[in-house]
């Protein structure tokens, strides 16, 4: 054990002694010292249109709207915005549901709209009641007792039992996130009683289900959905924390896992050079010249290529942290990942999740580099080695997307640009249906195995 790594001590002295390599280093750590500043940089222009949002959506001047509808002719319209600014209900307001219902405004998936329907008396006087007389807990009486023994019931019934009131205005700095999260809880656990198939009632029920971890946890910012690989695949990004979305740290840190493509490069640089450049240099020779085994060369120096990239990984987790808390504060950094996927929740603080992001991104990049590896072993062209190690992962995940859409080339499920991405196969966003996680890795292994045999066994045959 002492000779292998002593010849991996040596891999490392010869690595670590390029310029090539401290150039390697200082751009990965440029890259995720860089991801929070540009996204930085991206609010600061941005500041504008966020500004005007906030405004329009704390605003009860409908204007426009009753000019409109006055000269469409459109009665219930006119009269329906001009409820609105009289008692200076905007849109964001609690009020505005029930407005909505008492002038035929709203739709089947409102509750205060599907409460109504089932009210045997004027609605319009008894929501005008709710209204003018602020009784939030008047009116979440009356939708408990209009829902029945559905589930949707239980997050009105949080909110009375923790006095929590109805904002005026949901995107108000200080507005309560149970709000906002109850919310979510009743709408999503509505519609999963009305979806139309068991795919969107499911979804529906996840959703409703965190939802509802997070108001008995108290645990008040969620990062689901904010990573770059769930924003890319379509999930649902329930990041709230209560009033107009806010970036934390957490907006930067989580979407820093793009780095490690850009860390698979940089490693399939080093993989692709390591054999091959020993071979086109001659210094080959002098690694022979010791007695050791070519087998234990070899895999001390895929031992070396394996871990400087996780090196690159772990060092790109700390600085992006650094640089996300610098630019972006210390706010929520109790943040937590709760998420749920056919009726079972996940949650991990925010950090576990991250790392979590970083270890699953890691293995395309530990596939390439062994690609790469493989094929440094059989040539002697360093650069030829890097060259097809880079058009792989440039190319490899877009062709499979290619054969599957274009000619339905079901066949693509068993390569191994299908499985490496564990990030989106863990959301089931992928091309194929039925791709799990256990198959992905089974074709990993494979792939892995045939990469690693092919590496030994033209280095072992090889003649100096």
């Amino acid at each position: 054990m002492n000779k292998f790594f002593s010849l991996v001590k040596n891999e490392y002295i010869k690595i670590l002694k390029k310029k090539s390599t401290l150039f390697i280093f200082i751009l990965v750590a440029v890259f995720a010292f860089g991801m929070a500043g540009l996204m930085k940089i991206v609010m600061y222009f941005d500041e504008d249109g966020l500004a005007d949002v906030k405004e329009e959506m704390v605003s009860y001047d409908y204007s426009d709207e009753i000019a409109t509808a006055k000269e469409e002719k459109d009665e219930k319209g006119l009269n329906y915005h001009t409820y609105l600014q009289d008692n200076k209900i905007n849109p964001t307001n609690w009020k505005k549901p029930l407005a909505q219902a008492m002038f035929g405004m709203g739709d089947m998936y409102d509750t205060a709209t599907v409460a109504a329907l089932t009210y045997d008396g004027d609605i319009y006087t008894l929501y005008d009641g709710f209204i003018k007389n602020s009784d939030w807990k008047g009116y979440y009486e009356f939708l408990i007792k209009s829902v029945g023994d559905s589930e949707v019931k239980w997050g009105y019934q949080f909110l009375l039992d923790h006095d929590i009131a109805p904002e005026e205005n949901s995107f108000a700095d200080d507005a309560d996130w149970r709000n906002a999260v109850a919310n979510t809880y009743t709408e999503n656990t509505f519609m999963a009683e009305m979806a139309g198939n068991d795919k969107q009632k499911q979804k529906c029920k996840d959703m409703a289900l965190t939802a509802k971890y997070r108001l008995e946890n108290d645990v008040s910012v969620n990062i689901a959905g904010s990573s770059l690989a769930e924003m890319e695949s379509g999930q649902d990004s329930p990041y709230e924390s209560g009033g107009i979305e806010k970036q934390t740290m957490w907006s930067s840190f989580s979407t820093s896992t793009s780095v490690v493509s850009f860390i698979g490069l940089l490693i399939i640089v080093i993989a692709g050079g390591i054999i091959a450049s020993e071979f086109s240099n001659g210094t080959i020779k002098f690694l022979l010249i010791n007695p050791r085994t070519r087998g234990k060369i070899l895999f001390a120096k895929y031992f070396t290529v394996i871990t400087i990239g996780y090196i690159m990984i772990i060092l790109c987790y700390i600085i992006s942290l650094i640089s996300s808390v610098i630019f972006f504060g210390t706010s929520d950094m109790g943040a937590m990942y709760v998420q749920t996927s056919a009726g079972v929740t996940k949650h991990v603080s925010g950090f576990t999740y991250i790392f979590e992001q970083y270890l699953l991104s890691s293995v395309y990049v530990v596939v390439m580099a062994t690609f790469a590896f493989a094929i440094s072993s059989v040539v002697k062209s360093s650069s030829l080695a890097i060259g097809l190690g880079i058009f792989a992962m440039s190319m490899g995940e877009n062709a499979v997307q290619i054969l599957k859409k274009a000619f339905n080339v079901d066949a693509g499920r068993y390569t191994i640009f299908a499985n490496s991405n564990l990030q989106t196969i863990a959301m089931g966003q992928t091309i194929f249906p039925g791709q799990t996680i256990g198959f992905a890795i089974a074709v990993i292994v494979i792939h892995m195995a045939v990469f690693l045999l092919t590496a030994w066994d033209g280095f072992v045959r090889r003649d100096v």
